[in-house]
């Protein structure tokens, strides 16, 4: 892929000036990831702005359980910088990255970013704008989790999977409202003891859309 052509496409190139733009060019590379490996974590080195340009990477934190709580997903041509908190000194939570897919990333480190937004009035806003669209995602999470009932946000993904059936595990799908296995399937034999669904073997089929709608 054609690195220069990816930061072409970036929000704020017209405000780089050529010997920014040179640095950008120097400093941004390319990186692919298999399904299931680990793009970031506080551990490891600080990524810095990471555009997908192809697959899906899953943000998460870990509670002191070990449960994943998933914050958002990026899929390709989104671009994040919660990975870049050395680069942010407000940032004071920690996430980490894994692969839904195998993905391919443009990143810019964070080294490279801290020096051009000192100068660079335009790149300070984009980054700011960013994170600030990031928190909002994650604080509509909150919300939902601490606001909305598991059977209402089970409704809400089975609705949204446009049509009769959904092939997901129960593990799957805690995972994907971030509630426990054991809360999902107690919450899916009632909708099906309700006839709303009917359990198979890692699927979930609709047998009343209006049912679910009402929930």
């Amino acid at each position: 892929m054609d690195i220069g052509r990816e930061i072409d496409s970036m929000p704020f190139r017209d405000d780089l000036n050529d010997e920014e733009y040179r640095s950008v060019i120097e400093c941004a590379r390319i990186r692919e990831y298999k399904k299931g490996s680990l793009v970031y974590s506080p551990e490891n080195e600080c990524l810095g702005l990471i555009k997908v340009l192809s697959g899906s990477i899953r943000a998460f934190m870990l509670s002191e359980e070990g449960r994943e709580i998933v914050l958002y997903h990026m899929n390709g041509g989104e671009t994040d910088l919660l990975s870049a908190a050395c680069v942010i000194n407000q940032i004071t939570f920690e996430t980490q990255m894994v692969a839904d897919s195998d993905s391919t990333l443009l990143i810019i480190p964070a080294a490279c970013l801290a020096g051009l937004k000192q100068n660079n009035l335009a790149l300070r806003c984009f980054i700011y704008e960013k994170l600030g669209e990031r928190f909002s995602d994650v604080m509509k999470l909150m919300q939902t989790m601490l606001f909305t009932r598991i059977d209402r946000r089970i409704a809400d993904i089975l609705l949204k999977s446009g049509g009769g059936e959904l092939r997901i595990t129960h593990e799957e799908l805690a995972g994907a409202i971030n509630s426990s296995r054991e809360v999902v399937s107690r919450t899916l034999k009632d909708m099906e003891r309700k006839s709303m669904i009917k359990l198979g073997r890692g699927r979930i089929i609709i047998t009343d859309r209006a049912g679910l709608e009402d929930i």
